[in-house]
C-alpha cells in the first residue's frame, strides 16, 4: 500500500507578471486516492472582500453548476431570481403551449410584468468537473508567468472553458483546455495537422492562450480605458473579468457593448449593467460568461477550503477515516456507512477515483453493512457478497446514467452489468446498458440489451 506523507502547510507566494498586475498563489497539500502532492492555486480573496459572491446572478450560477443535468431551474432572465426547480423530463414532456401557459402562471403568481422573460436553465454539474483541473492549474500558471501574463487567467479559464476535458470540441470548433479556435491557435504559435493538434496539449495551449491575452485582449482593454480616462489597475477583478469577456466574445463585440454603456468607472456596478446588455454578438451567452467565472471560482474555493490546509479529493476516504469504530449505536453507524457509499459514488463521478478503487471500497462497505443488518447472526455466503456493490437497482441505474453523461461509458458498463447480475429483470438497467454500448459503437451488444429489455417488458422473461 502506498504510504502517504501528508505535510500540512500554507504558503502565500506573490507572482508578479507585469506592471500593475500581481497574483498571489497559495500552496496546498492535495491528497489523492494513491498519492499526496503539494500544488499551487490562485488566492481569490478579492472576490469575497468586494462582495461579488453576494450578487444574485453569481449565486444563481452556483446553484446551476451544482445541479445535475436531469433538473432545471425556472428563473427570471433579468435578475436570475429562481422561481421553481423541476425535473428536466417533467419540463420537456410538455407542449410549447403548456410551457408558455406555465410561464404566464408564474408571472401572475410573482406579480411580474406580462412581458417579463422567463428562462429555463438546465443543471450543469456533469460539465463543470473542477477536481479534474487540480493538477493542471500550477503547470498552466507557470506557462502564463513565463509569458508575462497574470496566472489568474490560467486558473479561471481552466475552470470554466473545458474543465478536465482536454479533447472535447465545442460546437463552434474550439478545442482543448483553453478552448482555442483553429485560426487563433495557429496565429499564436500552435501546430495543427490532420495527425495532431497542439490545442489538446496543456502547456502548448496555455502558451497560446497567454499570448492571445498579452498581445490582444489586455492591450485592447487597456487602451479603451486609458482613452476614456477610466481609472484601473490590471489586478482588479473587474478588469480581469472584462479581459475574460474579450477572450470569449472577441473585442469587436465587447467594445460594441462598452460603447453602448459608455462607462465612467469600473467595478461591480458596471457589471450589473453588462449582465443586462446586448450588442452585436454580445448576447445572453456572453452575459453569462463572467457570472459563470465568478461562480466557478467560488465553488472551486469551497473544494480547496473545505478541509483546512489539506485538500482531500476522495471524500469517501475522508468520511471513512473519520468514522471511529466500533460504535455502540448501530443505527447511527449504519447511517454513516451509507453516507460513505454516497461519498464514494460522487468520488467516482467526479473522477477522483478509478472504478477498481471504487469497487474495492464499496465491497468493504457492503460487508460492514451486512454485518450490522444481520446483527448477531453469523455472516453467510461471504464470497457471494464480495461481488455485490451495495446499491439497489434504482441507485445503480442512476449512477450508470450519470457516468454515461460524463462520458465515463466503460465505467457505466461495469456498474450496469454487475447490477443486472443482481437484478436480472431490470428493464431500466438493460436500456441503459444498451445505450452505453451504442455510444461505444458496439452495435450488436447494444441491440442485444435493447432486445432483452423489450422481452422483459412484454413478459417473455428470457434471462440467460
Amino acid at each position: 500500500m502506498l504510504k502517504r506523507f501528508i505535510i500540512l502547510f500554507f504558503l502565500s507566494t506573490p507572482v508578479v507578471t507585469h506592471a500593475g498586475s500581481e497574483s498571489v498563489m497559495v500552496s496546498k497539500t492535495v491528497a489523492f486516492y494513491n498519492d499526496t502532492l503539494s500544488l499551487r492555486f490562485i488566492n481569490n480573496s478579492q472576490l469575497f472582500t468586494q462582495k461579488w459572491d453576494t450578487l444574485p446572478q453569481v449565486r444563481f450560477w452556483q446553484n446551476v453548476i451544482s445541479l445535475p443535468a436531469d433538473s432545471v431551474i425556472i428563473n427570471i432572465a433579468a435578475t436570475r431570481e429562481q422561481l421553481h426547480s423541476i425535473s428536466a423530463e417533467e419540463w420537456h414532456c410538455q407542449a410549447d403551449s403548456e410551457k408558455e401557459a406555465y410561464r404566464q402562471y408564474l408571472r401572475q403568481a410573482y406579480n411580474l410584468d406580462e412581458h417579463e422573460v422567463i428562462y429555463v436553465t438546465s443543471g450543469k454539474r456533469d460539465f463543470y468537473e473542477y477536481k479534474s483541473t487540480i493538477t493542471s492549474i500550477g503547470k498552466a500558471a507557470d506557462v502564463f508567468v513565463k509569458e508575462g501574463v497574470d496566472p489568474w487567467y490560467a486558473q479561471t479559464i481552466l475552470l470554466i472553458e473545458s474543465p478536465g476535458k482536454n479533447k472535447i470540441r465545442s460546437s463552434a470548433g474550439a478545442l482543448g483546455p483553453f478552448q482555442l479556435m483553429r485560426s487563433v491557435a495557429v496565429k499564436y504559435g500552435l501546430k495543427i495537422t490532420k495527425y495532431s493538434d497542439e490545442r489538446t496539449s496543456l502547456e502548448k495551449s496555455a502558451g497560446a492562450a497567454a499570448r492571445l491575452l498579452k498581445k490582444s485582449c489586455i492591450p485592447y482593454l487597456r487602451d479603451f480605458l486609458t482613452t476614456r480616462q477610466i481609472p484601473f489597475e490590471e489586478s482588479q477583478l473587474w478588469f480581469r473579468l472584462l479581459v475574460m469577456h474579450i477572450y470569449h466574445a472577441g473585442w469587436g463585440n465587447v467594445s460594441c457593448m462598452l460603447d453602448q454603456l459608455n462607462p465612467q468607472a469600473g467595478g461591480v456596478e458596471l457589471f450589473r449593467k453588462i449582465w443586462s446588455s446586448e450588442c452585436r454578438g454580445f448576447k445572453n451567452e456572453s452575459q453569462n460568461y463572467s457570472q459563470i467565472a465568478l461562480a466557478s471560482i467560488i465553488l472551486f474555493e469551497k473544494i480547496l477550503q473545505q478541509d483546512g490546509d489539506t485538500v482531500f479529493l476522495v471524500q469517501g476516504d475522508r468520511k471513512l477515516a473519520d468514522l471511529k469504530r466500533p460504535l455502540s449505536d448501530k443505527v447511527r453507524e449504519h447511517r454513516l456507512l451509507l453516507e460513505c457509499t454516497e461519498a464514494y459514488k460522487n468520488d467516482l463521478l467526479d473522477g477522483s477515483i478509478p472504478f477498481d478503487y471504487f469497487f474495492t471500497k464499496m465491497n468493504k462497505l457492503q460487508k460492514e453493512l451486512a454485518l450490522i443488518e444481520m446483527s448477531n447472526q453469523s455472516m453467510h455466503n461471504e464470497s457471494k457478497s464480495a461481488q455485490v456493490i451495495p446499491l439497489n437497482n434504482d441507485e445503480a441505474v442512476i449512477l450508470g446514467n450519470q457516468l454515461i453523461r460524463k462520458r465515463r461509458t466503460e465505467d457505466a458498463v461495469r456498474i450496469l452489468k454487475m447490477n443486472i447480475e443482481r437484478y436480472p429483470y431490470s428493464v431500466a438497467a438493460y436500456d441503459s446498458l444498451g445505450k452505453a454500448y451504442k455510444i461505444l459503437g458496439k452495435t450488436e451488444l447494444a441491440a442485444k440489451y435493447f432486445n432483452k429489455s423489450e422481452e422483459i417488458r412484454e413478459g417473455k422473461l428470457l434471462i440467460d
